[in-house]
């Protein structure tokens, strides 16, 4: 189950587990996908699915952000519409936004609570172009923030969606640190 099609804390965390599995296999048989992904440099449908099936993990939103780009220029170089792609680099940049470098809560690095804020949940959080703009999200580059306001103008407001919607944020913290704790507690017993 890819992180985006969770829809639980449990199959969340059973999705990453089964992710940290595959990764330690694949570094073991020389397979790991950031290398896989190189493959396909020129065929950036499969680089962005690649990339895609390993989020959450921040070097697969980057390459996800260059596959986008990749369609967004073919689209361009053929005089055709780029909105889909756009709207998906977009996306992007926005979910990415919800997760911190770092949880000064936790003390340890953000990515640790986004992991397991099942995908579903992170799907559906509200946000429009208007409330979250495009300098705030790391993802995005210049070129993304020009195609942006050529598409869709100058947004209201420049923020993150993490800005947004801290409340869940710090939720996620608390059941991360919950979770920790428990995981620490059965180490100890055993």
């Amino acid at each position: 189950m890819k992180w985006l099609d969770t829809t639980n804390a449990e199959n969340s965390q059973a999705a990453q587990a089964a992710r940290w599995n595959q990764l330690r296999a694949d570094l073991q048989g020389e397979a790991f996908w950031a290398d896989r992904i190189k493959q396909f440099k020129d065929q950036p449908i499969q680089r962005l699915r690649v990339a895609i099936a390993n989020l959450p993990l921040p070097a697969a939103f980057r390459e996800a952000a260059v596959a986008t780009r990749a369609l967004i220029k073919a689209r361009l170089k053929r005089g055709e519409d780029h909105t889909d792609e756009l709207v998906l680099l977009y996306w992007l940049g926005a979910i990415e936004s919800f997760g911190l470098q770092y949880s000064e809560y936790l003390k340890q690095p953000g990515f640790n609570v986004l992991q397991f804020v099942p995908g579903q949940v992170i799907k559906s959080l509200p946000f429009t172009y208007d409330q979250l703009g495009y300098k705030q999200l790391g993802l995005l580059n210049k070129t993304d923030a020009k195609w942006c306001t050529s598409l869709w103008g100058e947004p209201q407001a420049h923020t993150t969606l993490n800005a947004l919607h801290s409340d869940l944020w710090h939720e996620y913290e608390e059941v991360e640190r919950q979770r920790q704790e428990r995981e620490r507690a059965e180490l100890w017993s055993r």
